[in-house]
């Protein structure tokens, strides 16, 4: 099975390649907060980052999609839970992929 940085991996390569035939922009979301592996590692959260935003961002003709990718047993924190919620409320477009063929 994949891993969650993988499928990000192989997604990045399947919009790039998209993006040469498609008008859209797309990008990943580096959401790391507080401490990691135990260790403090850094406090973004003053300066803006919010736990639980999805990984990837997609820009199309007056749409916005966010979406998580989890492998095919992952699961949702409650903060991921909160901002699919909170960006679907909104009006925006925010899913959840399991695992490369839930992707496509």
């Amino acid at each position: 099975m994949e891993t969650e940085k993988q499928l990000h991996k192989r997604l990045v390569k399947l919009l790039s390649i998209y993006q040469k035939t498609h008008r859209f922009v797309f990008f990943h979301i580096k959401n790391d907060v507080g401490r990691r592996n135990g260790k403090f590692f850094y406090d973004l959260k003053p300066m803006g980052v919010l736990p639980g935003v999805s990984d990837f961002c997609l820009l199309l003709d007056g749409k916005t999609v966010f979406l998580e990718i989890k492998t095919e047993k992952g699961r949702l924190s409650e903060n991921q839970k909160i901002f699919i919620k909170n960006a679907q409320s909104l009006g925006h477009d925010a899913q959840v992929a399991y695992g490369w063929d839930d992707i496509l």
